[in-house]
Order: structure tokens, then sequence, then C-alpha cells
């Protein structure tokens, strides 16, 4: 489980839409909950970058026990799992509103122990407060297995991903990235 984080307007969605590109066309079947934005606003993105999304079923979905059921039931139709974003997720008993601690922290334990329980990787997509921390609970970089900040300035061309916390391998790694009309694109180390 990787919890993939940064301000809104980084580019945590490009990025997430350009890996599922490529992962299916490697023949993946990919998940994307979409909480934050709507199959529609997803696919005019996709086509605007010009990618294809031959192997991704969109769902449109906040409530989490939904998603958790949809899984179970295709389980065998799914090889990886992205939910966009975990602060739009809701468990229904939980009695506060998308977003609150409680809600997050709950939707990520039952999104975590799903992808744990069917073997399914998954990147859940956070968002960073003002102050520069994870939106949510400080327990949610300890429920996952990796913890990625997509740092940079929206109105600037470059980003970096650093590795905050990885519990199978180094957290020494960081990408830069340059943000372009097609996405972000590596920037070479030379």
């Amino acid at each position: 489980v990787i919890l993939f984080s940064g301000a809104p307007g980084v580019g945590k969605s490009t990025l997430s839409l350009q890996i599922t590109e490529s992962l299916s066309k490697q023949g993946y079947k990919i998940l994307y909950v979409c909480g934050e934005e709507s199959p529609e606003q997803i696919k005019q993105r996709s086509d605007r970058l010009g990618l294809e999304q031959d192997n991704v079923l969109f769902l449109p979905e906040t409530n989490v026990k939904l998603v958790e059921n949809y899984v179970a039931s295709n389980r065998s139709s799914i090889d990886l799992l992205f939910v966009d974003s975990i602060q739009t997720m809701y468990e229904p008993s939980v009695l506060s509103s998308a977003g609150s601690v409680s809600q997050v922290s709950e939707c990520t334990n039952i999104i975590t122990n799903l992808s744990k329980g069917f073997s399914i990787p998954t990147f859940i997509i956070g968002h960073i407060t003002k102050s520069g921390d994870i939106a949510g609970p400080k327990i949610l970089e300890h429920m996952v297995d990796t913890v990625l900040y997509f740092e940079g300035e929206k109105r600037y061309e470059f980003r970096m991903i650093r590795v905050e916390k990885n519990r199978f391998g180094s957290t020494d790694e960081a990408g830069i990235f340059r943000m372009t009309n097609k996405g972000l694109q590596e920037v070479q180390d030379t």
C-alpha cells in the first residue's frame, strides 16, 4: 500500500493516470476509484494528455464499504487499485464527515486490509495541508507500506517525488519531473 501525497494541483492525479496507462498497456487491469473528480473529468484529462486507459475501470464512489464490496465481487478482474483521494472517502458507520481524522483513519484501515487481504497493490492519493503535513491523522503514515511526497509549485514546471517511508526498501531515492502539456516528463540524471 502506497500513500502518494502532495499539495492540490501538484500533479498527483496526472501522474496516477500516466502510471495507469503504462500498466494497462502491459495488460494489468486497474480499478481507479474516483472520489475527487468525476469519470468525465478524468476522461477529459486523459484525452488532453493523449493517454489510453484501455484496461482501467473508473469507479465513481466515495463510500468505502461499496468500494470494498465491489473489489470483493470483482477480485479476479483487478490487478491494481487507485483511490483518489482518501480525504473524499467515508465509512457510513463513522459519525463524522469525509476528510475528518476518524474517517480518514477508518477508510485507510479498510482499504489497507482490502489490499493486503486480496494481494492487490494499492495507491492511496492524499492531500497535504497548508502546514505541509499529510491531511488526516499522523497514524495514516504508519498504516501504509510506503509514503511518497510529491512536491513542487503548480506555477512552476518542476516537481519532485521523494520517499519518506519504505517498509521494503530504501528511502534514498527521488524523482524529478517536468510538467508539460502532455503530463509529467522524467528529468534524467546526467
